[in-house]
């Protein structure tokens, strides 16, 4: 093998490398922002599809806990957070309109 061709072979590896790994980076990158936009009061899904209001979140220590129920609590990883479904301030809203009628 000639120099060139040790070149295109490493750039080629590179490439390859790049295009495995580049959607597991983004994936963990748009996880990791979701999470952070997470208020403690919203309503959010859990990936197993468990719904309830986020009473507690700290990421540092990758821990929630969801109010699944009136008085009933679990505590989850935040990686198991997958969606907020209703922001803080939405719900707030929701239950004054609920109030008034």
């Amino acid at each position: 093998m000639d120099n060139q061709q040790i070149i295109v072979l490493v750039i080629g590896l590179l490439m390859l490398s790049v295009f495995m790994f580049l959607p597991q980076w983004q994936a963990r990158r748009r996880r990791q922002k979701r999470i952070a936009e997470m208020q403690v009061g919203a309503e959010v899904m859990t990936v197993g599809g468990v719904i309830g209001k986020l009473t507690y979140l700290n990421p540092e220590e990758h821990r929630a806990r969801l109010e699944i129920a009136p008085g009933v609590e679990i505590q989850v990883v935040t990686a198991a957070l997958s969606q907020v479904l209703v922001h803080p301030a939405t719900a707030e809203s929701h239950e004054n309109d609920e109030n008034l009628d």
